[in-house]
């Protein structure tokens, strides 16, 4: 007759704490989306309007985008008219700068052209001349606090677990209390 113990009941969990993502400088994303280079602008609209994942950027092929929709795996995202004509520039310039490319990525660059793999995994960093991820999350910020949360609609939108979308709607609710706390006083 022997009682077994959890042995941890005495330890504690420690909270763990998400750094609030910094804001995007709205006049740099504004001078990428308005680029004269298309694959800045068409990078910018696809992390502004859509919030893409920096790797899925990466991995986009020319047959991910048709009838004005892009294809991730299992999610369908109805593209934005800007990014469209974005999308056509960009599709237009890539034609008469590398006609005899095999690469079959949507981004491809001088070095990438040569080869079927994509570009690198900064490559978007430096042609936005910011970190493209800190766009998708100014973005699924954004959008929390539009929606004041609302965990389904953040993780369908943007392809995001239910616990990754809890950190952002929880962002969005502690600046929501502190603002209503901020106007009590």
């Amino acid at each position: 007759k022997l009682i077994f113990v959890n042995p941890t009941t005495h330890l504690r969990q420690l909270p763990v704490h998400h750094t609030i993502p910094t804001a995007v400088d709205i006049d740099a994303l504004r001078t990428a989306f308005n680029s004269p280079d298309p694959a800045c602008a068409l990078t910018a609209a696809l992390l502004g309007f859509h919030a893409i994942r920096v790797k899925d950027l990466r991995a986009l092929k020319l047959t991910d985008i048709f009838d004005g929709r892009l294809h991730l795996g299992d999610q369908t995202i109805v593209l934005a008219q800007q990014v469209r004509d974005r999308l056509s520039d960009y599709l237009f310039h890539r034609a008469a700068t590398w006609p005899n490319t095999i690469n079959p990525h949507l981004f491809i660059n001088v070095r990438s052209a040569t080869h079927t793999r994509p570009v690198n995994q900064h490559w978007h960093s430096t042609t936005l001349g910011m970190p493209a991820q800190s766009i998708r999350q100014d973005r699924i910020l954004d959008e929390a606090f539009a929606t004041r949360g609302d965990l389904r609609q953040i993780s369908e939108l943007f392809g995001l677990s239910v616990a990754q979308a809890n950190i952002y709607a929880n962002h969005a609710h502690h600046a929501a209390l502190s603002d209503q706390a901020a106007h009590r006083d």
